[in-house]
C-alpha cells in the first residue's frame, strides 16, 4: 500500500495512490485539483481529518457546521440543502468523498444534465419528488434574501408555473425542470462553485 505525502503550506496529509485514482475516476477533477480540494477539506478541521487520513480512514465525517464554513458554501442561501443532498446519509455531515462529489457536480466540467438533476433535488425543499408552489416560494425567498413582499413572491411563482409547468398541475416535475435548464444557457455557470 503506497502512500503519497501531499504538502501544501504547513498542512500535510496522506492519501493513497489507489484512493487518489479512485477519486479521479469518480469526479471531473484532475489529481492536482483533488489535492487542492483535500487541503480545503482538511482546513475545516485539520486534526480530525489528518488523524483519519493518516490511519487510512477516508470516511471521516465533517459536521454540517464545519462543512458550511468552507468558502464555497459560506454565503450560499442553499448551503443547508446542498449539504443535505450531497451527504450520503442526508444529514448534512460530509465525508471527503461527499465533499468532492458536491464540488465535482457543481464544477464547470460537469454535464448540464447532472447539474439539473442535483439542482432539482436541492430546490425540492420538501423532498416530495417535485417542485411545487411552496418549494418555489422558498426558492424565490432565499434568492432574494427574504426581502420581497408575499404578493411579489406569489407573482413570481405564478409566472414560473405559467411558463414552465407544461401539464398545468401546479408543480414542476424533474423532466419539466430539466427542460427549463436546457433552455437556460447561463444555468451551468450559475450552478457552479469555483474550485
Amino acid at each position: 500500500w503506497y502512500q503519497r505525502r501531499v504538502r501544501g503550506n504547513s498542512d500535510s496529509a496522506l492519501i493513497s495512490e489507489e484512493k487518489l485514482e479512485e477519486y479521479q475516476l469518480e469526479t471531473f477533477f484532475t489529481r492536482k485539483e483533488i489535492l487542492a480540494i483535500y487541503q480545503s477539506f482538511e482546513g475545516l478541521n485539520p486534526d480530525k481529518v489528518r488523524e483519519g487520513f493518516m490511519s487510512g480512514n477516508y470516511g471521516v465525517k465533517m459536521d454540517y457546521q464545519e462543512v458550511v464554513m468552507c468558502s464555497a458554501l459560506k454565503n450560499s442561501p442553499f448551503k443547508d440543502r446542498i449539504c443535505r443532498v450531497f451527504s450520503e446519509d442526508q444529514s448534512g455531515n460530509m465525508t471527503f468523498s461527499d465533499f468532492l462529489d458536491m464540488l465535482s457536480v457543481m464544477s464547470m466540467q460537469a454535464p448540464k444534465d447532472l447539474k439539473a438533476a442535483y439542482a432539482f433535488k436541492i430546490y425540492d425543499f420538501n423532498d416530495d419528488g417535485e417542485i411545487d408552489r411552496t418549494d418555489l416560494e422558498e426558492l424565490v425567498n432565499r434568492v432574494t434574501g427574504f426581502s420581497m413582499k408575499t404578493g411579489d413572491v406569489d407573482g413570481i411563482v405564478d409566472e414560473i408555473l405559467k411558463e414552465c409547468d407544461m401539464d398545468d398541475n401546479g408543480t414542476l416535475t424533474a423532466a419539466e425542470f430539466e427542460d427549463i435548464v436546457h433552455k437556460s444557457p447561463e444555468f451551468s455557470a450559475n450552478f457552479s462553485i469555483e474550485v
